[in-house]
């Protein structure tokens, strides 16, 4: 199955986005994290594709082929949020799934905070708390991490990254490399923490929500969507871990999170 790349008019700004499985139907919508672009979920949306699941990603302003705008408030998630609405409303999109990845749960959060009607199901993969009050802490591993959205600065860290991405093909994770080496730097200072009015949504939602990570998680720490799932209303909480797989499940292990993407989607929200 093609995943087919394209652009949308939304608002102020043309975002790039990429369709992969049939044209009708409801979409699962995809969000990508802090320093990544909508080509980490390539190979989830071929196998979605595959079981006739219709997907689509879409680039947040700044990531991959996605306009750049000069200011960093530009960029903070709940700009990212309406963002995405304005794609999907010029996209004709009504009811979705959505599924956030790392700071994608985040601007995920605010899209279930003002557009709730629209959603059918929720999934939250590899997510920052909430309720943080600042940009993290950097942790011992942070030189070879590189936060996932900065320029290698050296092989160790490149292979590193490239360790969690060999799920895509050759040609897209190299071109997922140049998008987040090209990413500006108002990006990474606009959408940092604080997040306001994020974290009280957990608790207030009404709809199937899957919480998905992994153990060996290096960038987010494992307890922070842990203690997401545990906030969250029990009637409607899941939670799903990858055991050895890192922050970037998407990329590490995609066909392990498209099966659970799909049963997820069979046995919670189209039951």
């Amino acid at each position: 199955m093609t995943v087919q790349q394209g652009f949308v008019q939304a608002g102020d700004v043309r975002l790039e986005t990429f369709e992969a499985g049939p044209p009708d139907g409801r979409p699962v919508v995809l969000v990508h994290g802090a320093g990544s672009s909508g080509r980490i979920w390539h190979t989830v949306q071929t196998v979605l594709a595959e079981e006739g699941i219709r997907s689509l990603a879409v680039g947040m302003r700044g990531a991959g082929g996605s306009d750049h705008t000069a200011n960093d408030e530009d960029y903070h998630p709940s700009n990212y949020a309406r963002d995405l609405i304005a794609a999907l409303d010029a996209l004709e999109v009504g009811r979705f799934a959505l599924v956030g990845h790392s700071l994608g749960t985040i601007v995920a959060s605010y899209v279930a905070r003002d557009h709730r009607a629209r959603l059918d199901g929720l999934v939250q993969v590899a997510g920052p708390a909430p309720d943080r009050t600042g940009p993290r802490a950097p942790r011992p591993t942070e030189d070879r991490v590189g936060g996932g959205y900065r320029a290698s600065a050296d092989a160790e860290e490149f292979e590193h990254w490239r360790s969690q991405h060999l799920g895509l093909p050759d040609e897209v994770r190299d071109q997922l490399r140049r998008d987040i080496d090209n990413n500006p730097e108002q990006r990474r200072r606009g959408q940092s923490a604080p997040w306001p009015g994020a974290a009280e949504v957990a608790a207030t939602l009404d709809i199937p929500t899957l919480v998905l990570l992994g153990d060996a998680d290096d960038v987010v720490p494992p307890d922070e969507p842990l203690r997401y799932y545990l906030g969250l209303p029990e009637a409607v909480r899941h939670l799903q871990v990858l055991h050895g797989v890192g922050h970037y499940p998407n990329a590490q292990a995609p066909r392990g999170v498209a099966r659970t993407l799909r049963r997820f989607i069979r046995d919670e929200v189209d039951r």
